[in-house]
Parts: structure tokens; sequence; C-alpha cells
């Protein structure tokens, strides 16, 4: 009998101790998720015979796999922080302070996260333990703002399982619209900002896990956040990208998306363009702008912070 790929459905749970997979439930199931996709990365060792070109079978090395999908940005409806921020965030290294995520430079504890993470495909479910991720942002003008995740981890293997029936949040998505945004004190119009949280997630190797598997659990290991954005060009009196470029100069961006229930605010103190050119969009000018998000403070892990509140 055919499984049905739009029958999916993702749980994810914070671990209690890192690489020790949790139970799932429909609780841990609460979210709306899209693109649904779960993939083992296991290498074969070919084992070649003697006398003739056939094969011995192969043999399986390291149980790894990887995870995307894609959530939009919402809240709870309140104003508070929605399941998927307090779940897939901290896993990304960035942690909760009173509605603030900010990111941290840690290992797997009392702060940073790794995940347990179940996809459940029509009656079967592929599981990760140990799992750690990267994500990036996409805000795009009269669009739904979305972000687009990529969890690495120890692959368990896939058993038969039913489809989980949880209770999905029903707050609306935050509309890329009547935004605030500056970049220093400059407001312009703009069609698409992106950001990545540019994470380096490593699998520990581990000869003694239980699993076989290899492995300990995923860790982020590094981090470099990036992104786009396609201003409106100024005359050079009014706005010198080019200038400001070149002279390194630092400005602080600051953006938020607000609906009747619920407000996100992303802030950037220290934002460094990397490469400005020339763009066009419908006939106007445009500067494409890559930048890179710098520390404010010396002790760091403010590069980029996620603020949850009401409007």
């Amino acid at each position: 009998m055919p499984l049905l790929r739009r029958k999916s459905v993702l749980a994810a749970k914070i671990e209690t101790t890192s690489g020790t997979a949790e139970s799932l439930t429909a609780s841990e199931a609460a979210f709306n998720v899209f693109d649904l996709t779960m993939t083992p990365t296991i290498a074969m060792t070919p084992r070649p015979s003697q006398g003739s070109f056939s094969s011995l079978p192969a043999v399986p090395e390291l149980y790894g796999g990887t995870c995307t999908f894609r959530t939009e940005v919402y809240g709870t409806g309140a104003g508070g922080v929605p399941g998927w921020a307090s779940t897939f965030l901290p896993a990304c290294g960035w942690t909760n302070s009173a509605g603030t995520f900010s990111p941290k430079s840690e290992t797997p504890g009392s702060n940073v996260k790794t995940l347990t993470i179940g996809a459940y495909i029509d009656g079967n479910r592929l599981l990760m333990r140990g799992c750690a991720g990267t994500f990036s942002m996409t805000f795009e003008t009269g669009k739904i703002a979305v972000i687009n995740w990529t969890f690495t981890g120890v692959f368990v293997g896939n058993s038969a399982v039913a489809l989980l029936a949880p209770t999905y949040p029903t707050a609306l998505p935050l509309r890329v619209g009547n935004a605030t945004f500056s970049i220093g004190a400059w407001s312009p119009c703009f069609q698409s900002l992106t950001i990545d949280a540019g994470n380096t997630v490593v699998l520990r190797e581990c000869a003694t896990n239980t699993d076989s598997s290899g492995y300990a659990a995923a860790i982020i290991t590094d981090r470099s956040v990036t992104g786009t954005i396609n201003p409106e060009m100024e005359l050079d009196g009014t706005k010198d990208n080019y200038d400001i470029w070149t002279s390194m100069t630092e400005e602080a961006l600051a953006f938020s998306l607000v609906n009747a229930t619920d407000k996100f605010a992303l802030a950037a103190p220290k934002l460094q363009r990397t490469n400005v050119a020339i763009g066009d969009r419908n006939g106007v000018v445009t500067d494409e702008i890559t930048f890179q998000c710098n520390k404010s403070a010396a002790a760091g892990n403010d590069e980029l912070t996620f603020t949850f509140s009401a409007p």
C-alpha cells in the first residue's frame, strides 16, 4: 500500500542529556512545518572480492543524518515566545532571556541544547537524536516571513509508528508589510532581507556509543552570521553605501514585524557591509548589499538577537 507524502508530521524535543533520545508524543509536534525531509547520511565501505569483478557485502560506516524543513515566523497570539522558537533556536545556539534570544558560544548544556527529531510519514517514523542545527531567514515584501532549518544528528532508524495528531498552533504568521526597518539612521525601501546563522555543525565521533552509530551527538563549533538586503539606491550625498563599505563602517540594523497580537524584532548592533553591487528592480536602481553581523560588546555573543513581545 502506498504512503502519502502530504501526511507528514515533525516532532522535536529538547534532550535532557545531549545525545540521549527523548520519547516523542503529539505534544512535541505542535508546529506548522513545511517541506519536511529527513535523510540518513551513512557511507558504505565497499569490499571487492578476489578472483573476479564481483563484490562482497558492503559494511555501513557512521550513522549520521540531516533533517530540513521550513517554518513561518509567528508568535503565540498573545505576545509570548512561540513553541518553534523555544524548541529550535536553543539547538541552533540561540537561547532565551525574558523573550530575547541571543547567541551563545558553548557546548550543549544548561543553555545550548540538542534535539530528538522524529519525521512521521503516514505510518512510518524516521528518528534522529543529538541534533544541532543552523537556519536562514527570508523576509520578502508582501510575503510571509519564513525560516529554513537544517539539523544534523545521529540517525537512529525507521520504524512503523502511527502518525501523530497534535494540536496545531492557530496564531497567524507575520507578513512582511508595515515593517519597522533601519540601518543606522537610514530607513530605505527594500524588497528582500535575508539572514543566515552560519553555524558550523559537526557530529562527534565516539567508538564506545552503545547504539553502534559511531557518534555521540552533534555540536556547533563555529558561527558567522551574514545576510543580504536590496534597498533602492540613494544619491551619493544622501547614502553612499560604497564609501561605507570600503571605510569598514559598522551600523546598527533594526527590523520588526507586527500584527494585532504579536511582534517579532531582530537586531544586529554592528552590521558591516562586505560587498555592494548595482542591481535593477523593475527599472529602479538598487544596492545589492551583502553584510556580516559583528560583535558589539567585548565578550561577543550579541551580533544578532530576536525578541518576541506584544505589539
